[in-house]
């Protein structure tokens, strides 16, 4: 099933950014909105001066208020860089006295207040000032209203481009942020992917404590890691240590049964033939089981493993093995490999893994009448970057499609022979304490190969 799991790194990137996202957006709405505030005060401020300058020229003659202002447009529109400006003066009445017609709203007029709005006039939305203006003459009150309005292009072009440079300003804010918060990420789960790659480098049945100056915020972990490295040791040496005892204490019994035998029967007896044939047969059994425990690449502690010559432990095994080979009507050859070869082994764990290939050989290469078939030979070959060490008998053989499975637990080729079915499992066993395969090849007879990789 696919890992789903967030790492680490990108939780706390997320857990960073996400908070300083918003922050950002908050914080540039929150300037654009003071900002665009005070533009618009700005402008409002300087659509008010523009009013009160034609306040000044606003008087009453012959009873009447009049506006002394004949170029007041011309100079008016002007003054200012972009847009158009509008403006009326109107009194009390409604009667418009200068400036551009129906501009004027009674209904935004605060009395003795400016009052600023929005409003929309030939087709062009504007920013208007409108305000009241009071004269008294003759004991008479007299007033005009006062409307400038002008429109929006300049004021938005300047919010707009404040929009801008506050986009630009923390865009680059959050940019460099994000930045130095993802290498601080890094740089600080650095520890982490170092005890990763310690990891990583070693070997999965390699428990020697890690040695790693971990940061305080570590330490407890890796001590954790290291006492489960103990706690493991200490249970496969458990383990090594209880095949031992067992199997001391099942070779005694089976040893004092066949010394009793003897004793009761002659050696030509039906009986004891038959009995002695199954405690041999319960031996074998016993030690395979135990073998088999002890390779188990769980519960075994490769650390005791030291570098061997390969080349010399398979010579003295053909010297060794050679005898029995012969015993059994078989002929024996040995090809040398005319190097050194060196790996991390146990002599008794490479003896054992030979002694079963061996044996299996001795065990099916026969004909139907149970002789023997030509010749077993133990050999050594290089193979680019790959070291074979072979066993091959001239025997029938094993079925293409059984091939695979000659290397399972209990699993045997023929049913009707009597064996362990532990042989070959165990044989794979060892090949993976050593990092090495195991296949089975049918080359005029059955070849068991271990490849090492050198």
């Amino acid at each position: 099933m696919e890992n789903h799991t967030q790492s680490i790194q990108s939780r706390l990137i997320q857990l960073l950014t996400i908070p300083l996202g918003l922050f950002t957006v908050i914080i540039s709405i929150i300037i654009y909105y003071i900002l665009s505030n005070k533009v618009n005060t700005f402008y409002d401020n300087r659509l008010y001066a523009t009013a009160k300058s034609i306040e000044n020229d606003i008087g009453i003659l012959n009873k009447k208020l009049v506006v002394d202002l004949p170029y007041f447009s011309i100079n008016f529109l002007s003054a200012h860089d972009s847009g158009l400006v509008y403006y009326s003066v109107v009194d009390e009445e409604g009667n418009l006295l200068i400036g551009h017609k129906y501009l004027f709203n009674k209904k935004k007029v605060i009395p003795y207040e400016k009052n600023f709005f929005n409003v929309t006039y030939d087709n062009s939305l504007l920013r208007a000032v409108s305000y009241p203006i009071y004269f008294y003459s003759s004991g008479k009150e007299y007033i005009a209203y006062v409307t400038v309005a002008e429109t929006t292009e300049e004021r938005d072009k300047n919010i707009s481009e404040i929009l801008m440079i506050i986009f630009i300003f923390m865009g680059l804010i959050t940019f460099f942020t994000i930045f130095i918060t993802v290498i601080a990420v890094k740089r600080g789960l650095n520890p982490l992917h170092k005890l990763q790659k310690i990891i990583n480098q070693r070997d999965q049945r390699d428990l020697a404590p890690l040695v790693f100056d971990a940061p305080k915020e570590m330490k407890t972990v890796v001590n954790s890691i290291n006492l489960l490295l103990q706690r493991s040791r200490e249970t496969i040496d458990y383990i090594e240590q209880f095949n031992s005892d067992v199997s001391h204490q099942l070779r005694t019994p089976l040893a004092e049964i066949k010394t009793k035998l003897e004793l009761l029967y002659k050696k030509d007896d039906k009986n004891f033939i038959f009995l002695n044939q199954l405690i041999n047969n319960m031996a074998h059994i016993t030690e395979q089981l135990l073998l088999y425990a002890k390779t188990n690449p769980n519960t075994i502690n490769i650390t005791r493993f030291q570098k061997l010559n390969l080349n010399k432990i398979c010579k003295d095994y053909a010297l060794k093995t050679a005898p029995r080979i012969y015993k059994k009507g078989f002929e024996f050859a040995f090809e040398d490999l005319n190097e050194d070869i060196y790996i991390l082994s146990d002599k008794i764990l490479l003896d054992s893994m030979l002694d079963n290939i061996i044996n299996n050989a001795l065990h099916y290469a026969v004909d139907e009448h149970g002789s023997p078939m030509g010749t077993i030979t133990l050999s050594l070959q290089r193979q680019n970057n790959t070291i074979w060490l072979s066993v091959k008998d001239e025997g029938y053989g094993v079925e293409k499609n059984k091939l695979k499975s000659i290397f399972e637990r209990y699993y045997r080729v023929d049913s009707t022979k009597s064996g362990s079915g532990l042989g070959l499992s165990i044989v794979k066993q060892i090949a993976s304490l050593h990092q090495a395969s195991a296949i089975a090849l049918n080359e005029n007879g059955l070849k068991v190969s271990i490849i090492f990789k050198v």
